[in-house]
């Protein structure tokens, strides 16, 4: 009986970390990839989760250890299972920590568009990228990433000069080339085409 629970206890303190990192994380990464809403709430609770998560999946290789050793000749599968199960978090939290990395480098932008057209495209240019963008519907709305460059990032200037990103509009007839606003990286933004082709941050 004993046995059983120090399984048991074991296989919740590797799960309970692994389960709830993941759904912090994925939760924060699809409201960015697909809606360009970023949850900076979430980012507090990962740090948090991780403060937590250490101990608990110490407890839990600790237990599982000890259980293999008492019982390894009777329950050789479920203790590696168990192990493993605990060990587990250590790659997806080096994982979890790089890819949260990267996103946070990333510009969201979130495009609606109110053009009175369909068929319109989208390409985003800069100094070092071009990034041709899904074809966009009239009332529709695309969501799509960049990566956003700082001028002299390495210098002593708290709000360095960022790159200039252009949005090219092609219609039937004409193409725009509309500048976006300032975003910085990490940061989720909601633009707005009008049917005279401009560029809003906010639609009234």
């Amino acid at each position: 009986m004993k046995n059983k629970l120090l399984y048991k206890i074991g296989l919740l303190c590797g799960l309970v970390p692994l389960t709830g990192g993941l759904f912090i994380f994925f939760t924060w990464w699809t409201a960015r990839a697909y809606f360009a809403y970023d949850l900076r709430s979430f980012e507090g609770y990962g740090f948090l989760w991780t403060l937590f998560s250490i101990p608990v999946a110490t407890i839990g290789l600790l237990l599982m250890i000890i259980f293999l050793f008492k019982n390894y000749k009777d329950f050789l599968r479920q203790s590696i299972f168990g192990l493993l199960l605990v060990l587990i978090n250590i790659p997806i939290a080096y994982w979890v920590l790089g890819k949260q990395a990267d996103l946070g480098t990333r510009a969201y932008i979130k495009i609606y568009s109110k053009t009175k057209q369909d068929n319109v495209e989208l390409t985003l240019k800069a100094s070092d990228f071009e990034k041709k963008l899904d074809v966009l519907e009239n009332n529709g709305t695309l969501v799509d990433f960049y990566y956003p460059k700082y001028i002299n990032e390495r210098g002593s200037d708290s709000y360095p000069t960022i790159d200039t990103v252009t949005l090219i509009v092609k219609e039937k007839f004409t193409t725009h080339y509309l500048t976006l606003p300032r975003i910085d990286k990490g940061q989720c933004e909601s633009l707005y085409i009008d049917k005279e082709f401009k560029l809003l941050d906010k639609w009234e």
